[in-house]
């Protein structure tokens, strides 16, 4: 058997205040006002993240025994939105909790792209990134030639099986809460 996952799940965090529609504020865990948090929807896919990956019906998605999370960075080169947001640690900590002792958890910051890479080859059975969408076909690019763009979606999951010693991709719709679009097969 090869050392390494066997499943990748890549999400991106859930959801932020997008500029192109009206300002919706993100909130921290206390309901207070804080901008490199989620909105209140995202709060919701992160609850809808629990059951759909602690206890899995969709073909191709699973329980993760290790959780990696994009955590905030002191890179000077990184925008703000980019190096102090907490939404990918929000997003899936309620499943870390839920899940407890029966997962593995880290974060890296979120420029650490080539660390993370390192350390999902290390693991072995399932794991689960949640990461900032512009990054995570860097992340793929780790394991499968010419992954798409990500697009602008919160509501998909790429999914990284290994078959016959090679990674092969998928693009798994979430359909947790209402507006969800169906996967397109590319990201988008």
């Amino acid at each position: 058997m090869m050392a390494g996952p066997d499943k990748i799940m890549l999400i991106r965090h859930a959801e932020k205040s997008v500029a192109a529609l009206p300002k919706i504020e993100g909130v921290d865990e206390d309901g207070q006002a804080d901008s490199h948090s989620l909105t209140v929807r995202g709060w919701q896919r992160a609850g809808a993240l629990v059951a759909f990956f602690a206890r899995p019906v969709r073909a191709g998605i699973a329980t993760p025994g290790t959780i990696f999370a994009a955590g905030t960075s002191d890179a000077t080169a990184l925008k703000d939105e980019e190096s102090k947001s907490r939404r990918p640690v929000q997003t899936v900590a309620p499943l870390r909790d839920r899940l407890g002792d029966r997962t593995r958890w880290s974060t890296l910051p979120v420029d650490q792209v080539d660390e993370l890479i390192a350390e999902i080859r290390g693991c072995d059975g399932v794991v689960l990134v949640c990461w900032e969408h512009k990054r995570i076909p860097r992340i793929a690019a780790g394991f499968v030639e010419s992954p798409p763009d990500w697009g602008d979606r919160f509501d998909v999951v790429w999914v990284l099986d290994r078959v016959q010693g090679a990674f092969r991709l998928s693009v798994l719709d979430q359909d947790l809460l209402a507006g969800d679009q169906p996967a397109t097969g590319n990201g988008r």
